[in-house]
């Protein structure tokens, strides 16, 4: 069968990616000098991870999708094993606050990498697969037995502890069960459920608790927890319309580890309201183009799949513009393709190759028989 790879949204990917190693340069260059006296220390590891992350992209989109649907239960599986071994001594590398122990991370010689980023794509094709078999026939006993990995998976997520990553999954989720026309009242019963547990697991984790006495009112932590949503509200405040002069505002200086989780306060201050515009614009073409192809396949692996992938990239990119504006409380969610960070940036380019891959393939066998124009 041949392909026809939406070239507006390839090219959108493209140009992405390509904003976002500019951006990180321009918020890591003065930290990455201070700290590792080179400016380009961290945009260069981050080159390197863009072209691991472009291979992969590529080669993703070429791939059968029967291929795909075949090692979904086998990925999972291997998925919940990266999770696990977080906390093997000698595999998982932890770090330690003054008040939390943190594992998140797998070392294997010189390479490390976060397997709960890995899992984000094997629990919307794992989920899209059972959802997909719920819908061709089957019963609601059968959908929970195969359910079964997705829970184990966000419990081992939370438990590194990953709370805002846990509860972007779950709205993912919930999003892809109501997509297959799942009874809403159950839905929202299991929702409703679920908030007491919320509220456990924000209770017993300290460190949650202060994240939200410092989004209530950061300016009396300002000194603190509250330093870094302080500093990007003074980086907001520098850029305004057109932004400063690359690399040289006082926040450049300042905001600890900015190219990382705040990089789109740094990014405001460089490029200001209209490059921040034509982010967002970039990101929504994205989203609205990837939906509109996705609307003519017909409901099946594919299309749950992708549209897994679409609203994760959407939720993740929203929380984090949210989380640094102050709109909601520090979640650790990093900004698809402009954060600086190897593992999430692999599998923004995964995701956005399976998008790719499932539009690519199907188009021809939704649109063809019905209109005969060309594919």
């Amino acid at each position: 069968m041949t392909r026809r790879v939406d070239r507006l949204l390839f090219l959108n990917v493209l140009m992405i990616g390509l904003v976002g190693l500019i951006a990180l340069y321009s918020a890591s260059a003065v930290m990455s000098d201070i700290d590792m006296k080179d400016p380009f220390y961290y945009v260069n590891r981050q080159i390197v991870w863009t072209v691991v992350g472009l291979t992969a992209f590529l080669v993703i989109i070429f791939l059968p999708a029967s291929l795909i649907e075949r090692l979904t239960v086998p990925g999972m599986m291997i998925a919940i094993l990266g999770l696990l071994l977080v906390f093997v001594p000698g595999a998982g590398k932890s770090v330690s606050s003054s008040r939390e122990s943190f594992h998140r991370w797998v070392e294997i010689g010189p390479v490390s990498f976060q397997p709960s980023e890995f899992a984000k794509i094997a629990l919307i094709l794992y989920s899209a697969w059972v959802l997909h078999r719920y819908q061709s026939g089957g019963d609601l006993r059968r959908l929970l037995i195969r359910g079964t990995p997705v829970p184990l998976a966000l419990l081992l997520i939370i438990l590194e502890p990953q709370y805002g990553t846990t509860v972007t999954l779950i709205a993912v989720l919930a999003c892809l069960v109501f997509i297959t026309g799942f009874p809403v009242m159950r839905l929202l019963g299991v929702l409703v459920a679920s908030l007491p547990l919320l509220f456990m697991l924000a209770y017993l984790w300290e460190y949650r608790l202060e994240r939200l006495k410092v989004w209530l009112d950061p300016y009396a932590y300002r000194y603190e927890a509250g330093y870094q949503l302080v500093m990007s509200f003074r980086a907001f405040r520098d850029g305004w319309w057109t932004g400063t002069d690359l690399a040289s505002g006082v926040a450049h200086r300042y905001l600890t580890f900015g190219h990382t989780d705040f990089v789109l306060a740094l990014f405001y201050e460089d490029f200001g309201y209209i490059g921040l515009v034509a982010l967002v614009l970039l990101y929504g073409f994205f989203c609205f183009r990837a939906i509109r192809l996705i609307a003519k396949l017909p409901e099946d692996f594919a299309s749950l799949s992708a549209a897994g992938c679409v609203i994760l990239f959407g939720l993740q990119s929203l929380i984090n513009m949210f989380v640094v504006t102050g709109v909601v409380p520090t979640t650790g969610i990093s900004l698809p393709f402009m954060s600086y960070g190897g593992s999430s940036l692999v599998v923004q380019y995964i995701l956005a190759g399976l998008v790719l891959n499932f539009t690519s393939q199907n188009r021809q066998r939704a649109v063809l028989p019905l209109s005969g124009e060309r594919a």
